[in-house]
């Protein structure tokens, strides 16, 4: 079975973007055909759980993957020069620096998806 990894690079200044990955991965998880995914905030993509606190459209996305058990990653790094931590600590999502995360995702022959 195959395996996906999807990339959050954007932030709220492209909603759309931001929209497609979400709905994309709750896409991905209820068809119940890949192996594994994995979902990554990274760059201003850590901006996201922050940005959709009030969102009462993306919100419920963003809070079904945070539940589903799907892996989910913010880059500690990105998150602290970006003043970022707090709203990913409430949101609770994990951070770590995820680059090792994303190479071995790669090595594992992982279907990348960038937002």
């Amino acid at each position: 079975m195959a395996k996906l990894a999807i990339v959050l690079l954007s932030d709220m200044k492209d909603p759309v973007k931001v929209e497609m990955a979400l709905r994309f991965t709750a896409v991905a998880l209820k068809q119940n055909r890949l192996e594994d995914i994995r979902f990554f905030f990274f760059g201003p993509g850590v901006r996201v759980p922050g940005q959709l606190k009030d969102d009462a459209t993306l919100k419920p996305v963003l809070d079904e993957l945070l539940v589903s058990g799907v892996t989910t990653l913010a880059c500690i790094y990105n998150a602290r020069g970006l003043g970022e931590e707090d709203n990913l600590r409430e949101a609770e999502v994990q951070m770590q620096a995820i680059g090792a995360d994303l190479v071995t995702v790669v090595e594992q022959g992982y279907q990348m998806m960038t937002f």
